[in-house]
């Protein structure tokens, strides 16, 4: 029988059964359990990342075939434009074309006019005219503001006599708002008197150049010829100011 030792303290004994494996089966199933968890995470992000990588994918297949198809629709869309712009301009050209044709024989058709105007002046000239008249009368435009005269006096070829008088060539208008005139000797370098002579038997070529002074604006042309002494005549005509390209 034990005996109980006064002054010192007691303690009471458990009898544990041993078990040497169960610690390391525990450690072991931590384990497990961290590699399972940490398996699992890495295949969730793997598939995560995978389906994100696929769409992506796919957007992408579809942007360049999206592009693919724009590329094919510019470039057909530049393809017409440049069809309609060469289309255009051959249409231009054609119509220019047939505009210069159709002036060329607008005037050609006028030079024939006046040509036959002109023979027939010389063969039956207008009544009261005494067998003299103008033929033609035209004024062209050149360059540097500069323009060109035409006059042409004729008598019936079926007189005989010379003629002799003078022609006097007159530019009306207005400048600064006020009636103008301006003699034909104030406008051309070429003509140093106001009257033309004239000596002619069939006909006679007037030409030359003027120029218009700064800021008046013509409004036609007075023509007049006149002979002195028996058989004479007197002719006045105004043409408007009809201008013809050179």
């Amino acid at each position: 029988m034990a005996r109980k030792v006064k002054g010192s303290k007691q303690y009471r004994m458990k009898v544990v059964p041993h078990r040497p494996f169960s610690g390391a089966l525990s450690v072991l199933g931590v384990a497990l359990l961290v590699l399972a968890t940490s398996a699992a995470a890495y295949f969730a992000g793997q598939h995560h990342l995978r389906s994100n990588l696929d769409r992506k994918t796919l957007a992408h297949e579809r942007a360049l075939k999206e592009l693919d198809r724009l590329k094919k629709e510019n470039e057909s869309l530049r393809l017409r434009a440049t069809t309609a712009e060469q289309s255009l301009a051959i249409g231009e050209q054609a119509s220019e074309k047939v505009r210069t044709e159709l002036v060329e024989k607008e005037s050609r058709i006028a030079e024939l006019k006046q040509e036959i105007s002109f023979y027939r002046g010389l063969m039956a000239p207008a009544d009261g005219s005494d067998g003299v008249s103008i033929g033609r009368f035209s004024i062209s435009e050149m360059a540097d503001g500069r323009y060109q005269y035409k006059l042409l006096v004729q008598q019936s070829a079926t007189r005989h006599n010379v003629v002799t008088g003078q022609a006097t060539f007159t530019v009306v208008g207005s400048q600064d708002g006020q009636p103008k005139r301006y003699p034909l000797s104030a406008l051309s370098p070429q003509v140093d008197s106001e009257s033309i002579p004239l000596r002619f038997k069939y006909f006679q070529n007037i030409e030359g150049e003027l120029k218009l002074p700064e800021g008046f604006e013509p409004e036609g042309v007075e023509l007049s010829l006149k002979s002195g002494g028996r058989g004479g005549f007197n002719i006045e005509q105004r043409y408007g100011w009809l201008v013809q390209k050179s």
